[in-house]
């Protein structure tokens, strides 16, 4: 059965969409690009790497905008962009006096778990941005777009709790997110929810597994703990229960927070 705030979030959001419109960067935009250099969560240095091969004509810029948001999407010429299911969750999130405006480094690498270590934020992150603010969102790999830009723009709109720690502000909005995304994906369909639903609980409950037993992710000393591990708490919080771990799971190295299929 659908959980039931999955079920309210499905209802709520129902099919909404927009068209964008080809459009250029303002010189505050190029500005607000070039100043988006690599630092602690992003030990990979992949926005270094993108803003390289975008001078060197390696990677380029493609922007469009709506009254909802602006994108400028950095990219490789094998980038593809999920346009449609951005419209989307912009549009689930409602029109505000100011559109949003996001930068998007579409770099490649994917997150892969260590072997035999504590995850750190090289292994997990791919975005960020500033509580209550509409124009600094910046997310900077092409793995799981979709769910880091939910995630964001839920911190951007202000559902930060000021009584929580940033840990716990972590977990619960990562949860919300993939919840999010679980209910913009399927358009309106309870059924397609539930099953979109099934494969992203089984997908936490042997992710977890895996952490527990490989990596030592077992309390909120660990980096990881945040957006992983803590979404079981999270969820029960919810009436939410996850499936027992798969005896042979399918997450294998990787450090992605959602299913393949989401």
């Amino acid at each position: 059965m659908i959980p039931l705030v999955l079920e309210t979030i499905v209802r709520t959001l129902g099919m909404q969409s927009f068209r964008w419109v080809d459009d250029q960067p303002t010189n505050d935009d190029l500005d607000h690009i070039f100043k988006q250099t690599s630092d602690q969560f992003d030990r990979l240095q992949l926005k270094d790497s993108m803003l390289r091969d975008l001078r060197a004509g390696k990677a380029s810029l493609v922007t469009k905008s709506s009254s909802y948001a602006k994108v400028l999407a950095i990219v490789y010429p094998n980038t593809e962009i999920p346009w449609d299911m951005f419209a989307q969750i912009f549009a689930a999130f409602g029109k505000r006096t100011n559109p949003w405006r996001v930068v998007w480094f579409a770099h490649p690498t994917v997150r892969t778990r260590p072997v035999g270590s504590e995850p750190g934020p090289e292994h997990v992150n791919g975005g960020y941005t500033y509580a209550c603010t509409n124009d600094t969102i910046v997310i900077y790999r092409e793995e799981e777009v979709c769910r880091v830009l939910v995630h964001e723009l839920l911190h951007a709109a202000c559902t930060d709790h000021d009584e929580l720690s940033e840990i716990d502000n972590e977990a619960l909005t990562e949860t919300w997110a993939e919840l999010f995304l679980v209910g913009i994906q399927a358009k309106g369909s309870l059924q397609k929810a539930d099953a979109l639903w099934k494969a992203q609980a089984q997908w936490i409950a042997d992710q977890e597994d895996v952490l527990r037993r490989e990596n030592k992710v077992n309390d909120r000393q660990s980096y990881a703990w945040r957006y992983t591990v803590a979404r079981r708490a999270v969820l029960h919080g919810f009436g939410i229960t996850l499936p027992h771990p798969s005896a042979s799971p399918s997450v294998g190295t990787s450090m992605r927070f959602t299913h393949a299929g989401i």
